[in-house]
């Protein structure tokens, strides 16, 4: 049909050239509606790549971009030598779940940026890591105080038995790399907040998800065994602390919420799964569970490192949960 109106006259060429342009307008008028341009040209800005890359590659090119960013401000250079591969290592924790039909609000309550925020709050970094050979067998840690001169308060030892200087001796690479990110996810929530168009609403939720997703590959790109820097005592001590984190927020919901404290009954976590956990504090009102989750998540807030925060999320009411990883609620 377009070499028949090519071939015609004057009138359906014209219909032609409207067709062309119409062609070439409407996908302006979409990359404008959803900010596609914006938030491309801020996600290569946060990361340092080409936009190209953003459309065409995945996220380990985005970590390595801004490791060698805050590599150079600090006289440093990337290894080019990959390390052979290594021993697996056990993810997240999953709260055995109490399963069953429940017709009563059960709040939910989650970790915000769990993994980056351990990776900030602990200085967890391959510039930070202290080596096998520096912990010696017959010195133990003892033998840093002669080596690095480092104190008991100068460096922390994971749950995975891996050691990793406090960020006043040095501040690690990824962790920096990791408040660039949140800062931005933080920034893209607060206009979030004050838009009245609710499509703009949605594509900046988008834009501060897709800052997300970056921030928690720093994670996964450590523990990736064939990627382009793995390094198994960081990713194994960000699950290892997480894994504190889900048992250490059920301790404190449970010791907290209970009938001795005043409270109308005592609060029971029926599930947990990687950085959240479902509650049941034993009220019947959605208002209520919503009251007691936000103060739930203030107290144990308190309770962990900056920037590690638990927040509320939402109340399921009634909530079904079936097994691990399978529940449903309205």
């Amino acid at each position: 049909i377009i070499n028949d109106l090519q071939n015609g006259n004057d009138q359906t060429r014209r219909r032609l050239a409207v067709y062309c342009l119409k062609d070439a307008y409407l996908p302006l008028l979409l990359l404008d509606k959803l900010m596609s341009v914006a938030n491309n040209v801020e996600m290569a800005r946060v990361t340092g790549v080409p936009i190209a890359y953003l459309l065409k590659r995945g996220q380990q090119v985005k970590v390595v971009s801004q490791l060698l960013r805050k590599a150079k401000e600090h006289g440093l250079l990337l290894p080019t030598q990959r390390p052979g591969q290594g021993d697996e290592y056990v993810g997240g924790t999953v709260i055995e779940p109490q399963r069953g039909f429940y017709n009563e609000p059960i709040t939910t309550l989650d970790f915000s940026s769990l993994y980056p925020s351990l990776m900030v709050a602990h200085n967890l970094c391959y510039t930070t890591l202290l080596k096998p050979e520096d912990i010696s067998a017959s010195g133990g840690i003892g033998s840093l105080s002669a080596k690095y001169n480092l104190g008991p308060d100068d460096y922390i030892r994971t749950p995975t038995g891996a050691y990793f200087v406090k960020k006043h001796i040095r501040k690690g690479l990824l962790p920096s790399v990791l408040e660039q990110l949140l800062e931005a996810r933080m920034k893209a929530k607060r206009e979030m907040a004050t838009e009245t168009d609710q499509f703009k609403r949605r594509v900046l939720d988008g834009r501060q998800l897709a800052l997300k997703v970056s921030a928690n590959s720093v994670y996964g790109f450590t523990g990736a065994q064939v990627g382009k820097l793995p390094c198994l005592e960081i990713s194994s001590s960000v699950s290892g602390f997480g894994r504190e984190m889900i048992e250490t927020a059920k301790s404190l919901l449970e010791e907290k919420f209970t009938i001795g404290n005043g409270y109308k009954s005592d609060a029971k976590v029926i599930y947990g799964d990687t950085d959240s956990v479902m509650c049941k504090f034993g009220v019947s009102t959605v208002e209520e569970a919503i009251k007691l989750g936000r103060e739930g998540a203030e107290y144990i807030s308190g309770k962990f490192l900056n920037p590690i925060k638990l927040e509320f999320e939402k109340v399921y009411f009634p909530y079904l949960l079936i097994n691990k990883k399978r529940y449903a609620g309205l």
